[in-house]
């Protein structure tokens, strides 16, 4: 059996220098530091504090006097006093300023932007038509880098990073810029990677998406990463990454990887939810053969938990059975209940992957990780889409209960949390076929239907009449089945919203290519798993071992990414930038040990989901396979 201590030695050896120093600190991301000299007011000590700065601004004029300003702006910026920076800066006449002051007033402004979590403010601030001297142009750089990633954009970020890297002379700041590259890099998806890799890019950032790449599909193909990376060097010779960090990358890319030699795998085999448990635990099967590393085969214990009443309290006669069987890790249990009787037990012995969440929000055992396909990651990151795509105004549609009510709230505190508003929010009855008075009063279609029979009964005639929408939203978000979607969305254009864009989780599609049906929902954007969106080697195995399993191909994928991730989690919880690029989704973990999946997102044209793409989200792009696990 291929060990984890010779895989480290192996890949020492092959790179011939193998280094065990920790990455230099990433610069500060708040402190700005002065453009050249600190000012100092004739016949008087150098300043020290923003009211020394001031207080000598007052007895200055000119651009001078603007300067011991800017001074005591970027102190308080510094400090996190945002409100009396701004107040600075607002005070200071742009008009009579010199082009270096107006400069570094864009500059502070910016910085001020992203503190206030505004950051493509930023990015219009840090926009110059003029050649900005070194310093100046360092800062700017850096600063557009950081406002690129928090406006949604990691790759025109990763970008911006790299320009940085050529303007960088010191090597411990390159060094640390090759770390936050990195780990921006480590935050996108396989398919992203793909994606981007087959655009013209500058040779300095192919290699960099090349290297992404190679660690991506080395978190499965472990074998596969030593030999990937002697290869990368030998095309990326004089690569920036190169020297120290590719030496010290091997390690650091198996390093708290755990691989245990028994594995118990709690699922509800028989009673109602058995035809779902039997996808997850042939996805999980699947998984296990197709390793790529064949020396590793751990012990599989399947334990039946059923679906009694009393699921909750069972669980934990189930928990020690697997235990007396000798279990180092447990995957599963499926339902709820039996994961929140975990969650709010005593400390675990064996750490355990479940494959639902929990209904607490107390901090769970320490060895407990939550997994599964939660709801409400999809609708926050259907917020996070439209706020990126400009809108800021929307109207919700989700169905009575409380599934609907879940992804109603998730999707309204991530929407406002980015500055959006919600304008209106209705209900509707699931599985229904009229969804006419729900949707004209999402869009008030029935005051502008009353206003209408009003003046008709004072005027006393028939009047032609069109109906009025409101104006006052920019899209919509709905929450609904397969079913539903391809009812409502046709809707929408007949009640004169059919140029808003509407945005959907996941379950708006049945997961099976039916484009006869599924016209209905043309324009719809919706995100969804890489499983379902790309057409992998693995997939056409299920599809042809398991025809039948179709409708529950996502809990196929479920099953399939819990095997892999078992030896994963300790980095996931090491490395908070990590990611795991799985089937359902790029997968990281929470500080209470909750996984989380970030989906990738496409558009229905002509009855089929193309995935867009990934630097224009309204140009679709052809789906592409995704070969993490595969090649």
């Amino acid at each position: 059996m291929t060990s984890l201590r010779y895989l480290l030695i192996c890949l020492g050896l092959s790179l011939l220098q193998a280094s065990c120093t920790p990455p230099p600190a990433k610069p500060s991301a708040t402190v700005i530091p002065p453009m050249g000299e600190q000012p100092v007011a004739p016949g008087m000590a150098a300043a020290e504090t923003p009211e020394e700065f001031m207080a000598q601004s007052l007895k200055t004029t000119g651009d001078l006097r603007y300067q011991l300003q800017l001074s005591a702006a970027r102190l308080y910026i510094n400090a996190g006093d945002m409100e009396q920076a701004q107040d600075i800066l607002r005070d200071i006449p742009v008009v009579s300023a010199s082009a270096a002051t107006r400069r570094q007033i864009r500059i502070l402004s910016a910085e001020i932007a992203m503190a206030m979590n505004q950051p493509r403010d930023a990015l219009n601030l840090l926009t110059f038509s003029e050649i900005l001297p070194a310093d100046e142009q360092l800062l700017v750089t850096e600063m557009r880098a950081r406002a690129f990633l928090a406006a949604g954009y990691p790759l025109d970020a990763i970008k911006t990073r790299v320009q940085l890297d050529m303007l960088l002379s010191d090597p411990a700041r390159r060094e640390a810029n090759h770390q936050v590259i990195w780990e921006s890099l480590s935050r996108l998806p396989a398919t992203t990677l793909n994606q981007v890799s087959e655009t013209p890019l500058h040779p300095q950032l192919m290699g960099w998406i090349d290297l992404a790449r190679i660690a991506k599909r080395g978190q499965v193909d472990w074998p596969y990463l030593q030999q990937g990376l002697i290869d990368w060097r030998r095309r990326y010779a004089d690569h920036p990454a190169a020297g120290l960090f590719i030496r010290d990358l091997g390690n650091r890319q198996i390093e708290l990887i755990d691989r245990p030699g028994n594995i118990a795998v709690l699922l509800p085999l028989s009673g109602r939810y058995a035809p779902v448990a039997a996808a997850i635990r042939d996805g999980f099967m699947t998984a296990y053969y197709r390793h790529p590393d064949t020396g590793y085969r751990p012990e599989i214990h399947f334990i039946d938990t059923g679906d009694s009443a009393e699921a909750g309290s069972d669980i934990w006669n189930h928990y020690r059975t697997a235990m007396n069987q000798g279990a180092e890790f447990i995957v599963g249990p499926f339902q709820k209940a039996e994961v929140t009787a975990l969650a709010q037990g005593p400390a675990l012995d064996i750490p355990t992957l479940t494959l639902n969440y929990a209904d607490q929000t107390a901090p769970p055992p320490g060895k407990l990780f939550q997994f599964g396909l939660l709801p409400e990651d999809e609708a926050q990151q259907a917020a996070e889409m439209a706020f990126h795509n400009g809108h800021t105004r929307a109207a919700t549609l989700v169905p009575d209960g409380e599934w609907g009510q879940r992804l109603l709230t998730a999707f309204r505190q991530r929407f406002e949390e980015l500055g959006g508003e919600i304008i209106n929010s209705q209900t509707y009855s699931a599985g229904t076929t009229d969804f006419k008075f729900p949707i004209q009063r999402l869009l008030n279609l029935d005051d502008s239907e009353a206003r209408h029979s009003k003046l008709q009964r004072l005027l006393k005639t028939e009047l032609k009449f069109t109906p009025y929408r409101r104006q006052d939203v920019d899209m919509i978000f709905i929450a609904a089945t397969a079913r539903d979607a391809r009812q409502i969305k046709p809707q929408f254009r007949f009640h004169y919203a059919g140029e808003l864009p509407v945005y959907a989780t996941s379950h708006a599609f049945s997961g099976e290519i039916n484009k006869n049906a599924d016209r209905d929902i043309d324009d719809l954007f919706y995100c969804d798993m890489p499983w379902v969106l790309n057409d992998s080697p693995f997939k056409q195995t299920m599809q042809k071992l398991w025809p039948a399993q179709q409708s529950y191909s996502r809990f196929f994928a479920l099953g399939a990414d819990a095997y892999n991730l078992i030896p994963f989690l300790g980095r996931l919880q090491a490395k908070k930038w990590e990611r795991f690029s799985g089937y359902t989704g790029n997968i990281y973990l929470d500080e209470q040990n909750l996984l989380h999946r970030e989906l990738l997102w496409a558009r229905f044209i002509n009855g089929t989901p193309q995935l867009l793409d990934i630097d224009n989200p309204y140009i679709s792009a052809s789906t592409r396979r995704d070969d993490t696990a595969d090649e």
